[in-house]
């Protein structure tokens, strides 16, 4: 056989497609535009941790545990021996997934009309009762029971972990007990117990456990059929959608997460006065007008500060990967076409420079790249290609620093004829129509705090006209 042939037995065509799903932030501005949004929402919101029916749902099954374990439940036999103590995390864990798992399938049972979207775990349910083998539910905070690939992380606990911490629920070990926590749980427990369907779920989740975890297997199992209807049942009526959830728990969870005060106020009150959708850009800026108060102006104002220079930033990076190869005439001819000139991002950085409410806001490793990225407000005189090529220099440098701590190879670089070339799956530049100089693009979590308050208002989920932003 030919050698050649042989090793294409081994090796493929260059496939642009399998690129796709490594094209996430490749200037690394997450953790800049994060740091200003979570000012605003204090990890309540984030891109994980924005329904209000798994808000809801870990709330339910946190009270439940934090029942079962102050009942004073005995564990017997090999049981015991795994988890001596029920008040420890690895026993709250193995409680968390076993009731996650219920939940998925209860509602993907139901006979009732029910909606799965946002569902975690919804679609790997459905295959495993495509199967008609039967469900087999395992008792473990191990892998054995997980529903979901690291559900203890990418489930609803592990998602919604943060957020709760931060409210003060509980510690990074799931305790219950302690002082600071005591108003949460109080609350928590009066208005739990005052809504029938929440509590119905609450209470019939605790009498399953204690039949459960009469066994003394060290991994207890169960057949989901075997599962009491009436449980199941409950779940079904009392989560069938994030909008019937919403309309029991607007309150309460407005009250322990403050969202609708401050900076997140504001913007919560811009957002239900506008029926019809208005841009990122247009929210915090009416939020800024609502308020008087100084702490909360900073915060809004930083992101109208900053944003324009971030997005700009990625524009120039997405318009040199939008050709495998360009030489710098056609950077700037497309640059231009877009209403950009040489003049557009290094006036930007040069508006941040001093700005020191922005940078106080930045950690170590944010405000390094931030003031990386402001080099730009340096750039030289000289003609127009020049003073393009000396901003690209800048961004490339900037991007290469970034590839190089994640290990990975550059995605545009500078090549030996002088040309920019692209190494992973080209990028679309959008029209000058959609993304005229300044224009916002990422999105401070905005988007999650609007499907969050769609929740809470009982509103069914409005597509984000941005949607396509970072």
């Amino acid at each position: 056989m030919d050698f050649f042939l042989y090793l294409k037995r081994f090796f493929t065509e260059y496939d642009d497609s399998l690129t796709h799903t490594l094209n996430i932030d490749p200037l690394g501005m997450t953790v800049i535009w994060s740091a200003f949004g979570q000012k605003i929402f204090n990890n309540r919101v984030s891109s994980i941790s924005n329904d209000v029916r798994n808000y809801t749902l870990n709330l339910v099954h946190h009270l439940a545990i934090k029942e079962l374990v102050e009942s004073g439940l005995t564990l017997q036999g090999q049981l015991a021996h795994l988890y001596p103590q029920t008040d420890v995390l690895e026993f709250k864990q193995a409680c968390l997934i076993h009731a996650e798992n219920l939940f998925v399938y209860s509602i993907l049972t139901s006979e009732k009309p029910v909606d799965t979207f946002g569902i975690l775990g919804a679609s790997k349910g459905r295959a495993k009762l495509g199967k008609g083998e039967g469900i087999t539910l395992k008792f473990s905070h191990t892998e054995v029971s997980h529903l979901l690939v690291r559900q203890l992380t990418l489930g609803v606990s592990g998602r919604y972990k943060t957020p709760f911490i931060d409210m003060k629920f509980f510690d990074k070990d799931y305790r219950y007990k302690h002082p600071k926590y005591v108003e949460q749980w109080n609350k928590t427990s009066k208005f739990i117990n005052s809504c029938e369907e929440l509590k119905k779920v609450k209470d019939l989740l605790i009498v399953h456990f204690k039949k459960l975890l009469k066994s003394t297997h060290k991994k207890p199992t169960i057949n989901f059929d075997e599962v009491p209807m009436e449980l199941n049942n409950a779940y079904q009526t009392a989560f069938n959608s994030a909008k019937h959830v919403g309309s029991m728990c607007k309150d309460f969870w407005l009250d322990v997460s403050e969202l609708n005060i401050g900076a997140a106020g504001c913007l919560y009150e811009v957002i239900q006065a506008n029926e019809e959708q208005i841009n990122r850009q247009q929210v915090f800026e009416q939020a800024l007008s609502l308020t008087t108060d100084f702490e909360v102006k900073t915060k809004l104002q930083n992101i109208i500060d900053i944003e324009p220079f971030l997005a700009e930033c990625d524009l120039l990076f997405t318009l040199l990967m939008s050709q495998r190869k360009q030489t710098i005439q056609n950077v700037l001819e497309s640059y231009q076409l877009l209403g950009r000139d040489i003049n557009t991002l290094p006036s930007l950085a040069r508006a941040l420079v001093d700005n020191i409410q922005v940078k106080n806001v930045l950690g170590t490793t944010a405000k390094g790249r931030f003031e990386s990225l402001l080099k730009l407000s340096m750039i030289a005189q000289g003609d127009d290609e020049d003073i393009l090529k000396s901003i690209i220099s800048v961004l490339l440098k900037y991007h290469e620093s970034i590839m190089s701590k994640r290990g990975q190879s550059v995605w545009v670089e500078n090549d030996a004829n002088g040309n920019f070339s692209c190494n992973v799956k080209l990028s679309k530049v959008p029209s000058v129509e959609k993304r005229p100089t300044a224009t916002w693009y990422h999105r401070y979590y905005l988007s999650e705090f609007k499907q969050l308050i769609h929740g809470l208002e009982g509103q069914k989920e409005i597509k984000d006209i941005e949607a396509d932003a970072a």
